[in-house]
């Protein structure tokens, strides 16, 4: 499955619209020199066209272009140059109409290896998921015409008829770490190239290969990893040095904690305790922003996640909890009643409303929790998390005196102007 744009950039769109001008023009002159041979006096052995108005000489003419179709005769009689326009326009009509036909064809049978043959200072985009989708989007704004290169391994990925259709992509269905799918991607000429996939393996990996396959593009290469060790383990790779490697979470959590909880932490009097109720890669860079940039401003954090315990472990190892404050972890649903009784054992006796976080990974649980822990601690400071913006969600919760948080826009916001 291949399905391409029809927008180019620079030359290489130039060179793409040639073909229809160029046939235009010739469809433009048959045309001409048909109508002349007729007006000129030339006659056709099968209809009588003399006599007969502009209009219809026209619709005679247009018919040369119809395989197998008007038989109005060979022309007969007039002048000698106008019989010589109306022979010609006999053969080249239909010489047009073939060439169109088997053009067409072509497109449909190989249209991606025309597409990329053009390429040039384009952007490639490895993956087609929810952050791929936030930086197609603020590419659109900031470079409506750069042509957009998406690659994914999925064939019925439900948001490639988003690309085509909406961020008007060229989609490539492949893996981005064969060899044989980056050479067809033209890298030689690309502006930038971004890794963007769920695999911070197959994010390096690939990178790796395009800096070997196209060594100018260094420094030109985006490559998402959301595991911080991972991120850590690989810093003194080639990848490292020669690309820019990032973590998404991590726009999101810096703008979270320096233009919401560190508002709130200056405006009480006392030390605050954070709930952060989910514990995976968000929630852990959640706290690794608060320990950098908080430290001091809160006296406990409660961990709560199917897989705290786990999770805390590998906190703990990189990049490790330090700070003077208490940590409760706790193992459970936090939809689970009984979870909430365990952290309310906790925040009781500290006696003030808690700062939670609800940074699970499924936007309708966010939702349903603060609305409940709005309802038991008034209150409390409760950020829900999402991925999308959702007019519902966003009222529901704003209503209850929570705040909405949207992880896309921040991300999309974290990302430099350089990456477009």
């Amino acid at each position: 499955m291949v399905e391409f744009s029809p927008i180019g950039s620079g030359r290489g769109g130039r060179f793409r619209w040639r073909p229809f001008v160029w046939r235009g023009l010739a469809f433009a002159l048959v045309v001409g020199a048909g109508l002349a041979g007729l007006r000129l006096g030339v006659g056709v052995t099968e209809r009588n066209v003399f006599g007969v108005g502009l209009a219809a000489q026209v619709y005679y003419v247009l018919g040369l272009f119809v395989l197998g179709g008007l038989d109005i005769g060979t022309p007969v009689g007039g002048p000698r140059l106008g019989r010589m326009l109306l022979w010609g326009a006999y053969f080249v009509a239909p010489i047009i109409t073939a060439s169109a036909v088997i053009d067409a064809l072509l497109r449909l049978v190989r249209p991606l290896a025309r597409r990329l043959r053009t390429l040039n200072g384009h952007v490639v985009v490895g993956g087609a998921g929810q952050l791929s989708s936030v930086y197609a989007r603020k590419l659109r704004e900031r470079s409506p015409q750069r042509t957009l290169v998406v690659v994914e391994q999925d064939p019925n990925h439900p948001s490639l008829t988003e690309f085509r259709d909406g961020y008007r992509a060229v989609v490539l269905v492949g893996d981005i770490t064969e060899d044989a799918v980056l050479r067809r991607l033209r890298l030689d000429r690309a502006h930038t190239v971004l890794f963007l996939t769920g695999d911070d393996f197959a994010n390096l990996d690939a990178a790796a290969k395009v800096l070997a396959l196209a060594p100018r593009l260094a420094g030109q290469i985006v490559v998402h990893v959301s595991n911080l060790g991972f991120m850590r383990e690989t810093a003194g790779s080639r990848v490292a040095r020669d690309c820019e490697v990032f973590n998404g979470h991590e726009f999101a959590a810096t703008k979270l904690v320096h233009d919401h909880l560190l508002t709130r932490f200056v405006e009480t009097v006392e030390l605050d305790l954070v709930v952060l109720a989910g514990f995976g890669r968000f929630g852990q860079t959640v706290l690794k922003q608060l320990q950098e940039y908080a430290d001091g401003r809160f006296s406990h954090v409660v961990i709560v996640d199917e897989r705290a315990s786990a999770h805390a472990r590998d906190f703990a190892e990189h990049p490790g909890f330090s700070g003077d404050y208490g940590r409760t972890v706790i193992d459970g649903d936090v939809l689970d009643p009984d979870v909430w009784d365990r952290i309310q054992a906790v925040v009781e006796p500290e006696g003030r409303a808690p700062v939670v976080v609800l940074g699970t990974g499924v936007d309708s649980t966010n939702v349903q929790v603060a609305l409940r822990v709005r309802k038991h601690h008034p209150d409390s400071y409760v950020v829900a998390r999402s991925f999308r913006p959702s007019p519902f969600s966003a009222e529901i919760v704003q209503e209850a005196g929570a705040h909405p948080l949207h992880l896309a826009g921040l991300i999309g916001q974290g990302m430099p102007e350089r990456w477009f």
